[in-house]
């Protein structure tokens, strides 16, 4: 698996050099669906370590984190962003997306939570998330929600986006 941007842009160069012409919108499609690279909202394809779009010039999408600030300390964003590349990363044919937003619960017994279901993800080319249709139950990802959740309860205006980078 590559290891960094120029690795993944030497393998892509030498899969698109190497495609017939039909092959090569699903070699894109496929890199974008994984994470590799990404579209902007003006449809160019950009670069893993781009931050900017090389067509446009627009600013990337979706490549920061926004958390109460509590949460910043430890290691419990690391988990949590651990666990999204892990479960993102079990599902090569669903779309990676850029970030992720979980909602807030008060179904449990215990209080306020972060919800493992009704997440929304964000994707690099659209600047609104979509409603993402699993839930996390029972896995990493649950986990370091519950984590997070039992660190410091989330309130009635806190947001936890997490980024999820590709490599």
């Amino acid at each position: 698996m590559p290891t960094t941007p120029a690795d993944v842009a030497a393998i892509l160069g030498r899969l698109m050099d190497r495609a017939y012409i039909h092959e090569e919108s699903a070699l894109i499609e496929t890199a974008i669906r994984a994470g590799l690279i990404w579209r902007c909202p003006c449809k160019a394809t950009n670069a893993l370590d781009g931050s900017a779009c090389t067509a446009c010039g627009k600013d990337r999408l979706w490549t920061d984190d926004r958390t109460p600030p509590r949460y910043v300390y430890g290691d419990l964003l690391t988990d949590l962003r651990d666990a999204l590349q892990e479960w993102f990363d079990d599902r090569p044919r669903v779309r990676r997306p850029a970030a992720i937003t979980f909602r807030i619960t008060t179904d449990y017994d215990d209080g306020a939570a972060w919800a493992t279901n009704g997440a929304t993800v964000h994707f690099t080319d659209s600047p609104t998330g979509l409603d993402y249709p699993e839930d996390f139950a029972r896995s990493a990802v649950a986990d370091a929600l519950v984590e997070i959740s039992e660190f410091d309860r989330p309130q009635t205006c806190d947001t936890l986006r997490v980024s999820i980078p590709a490599i």
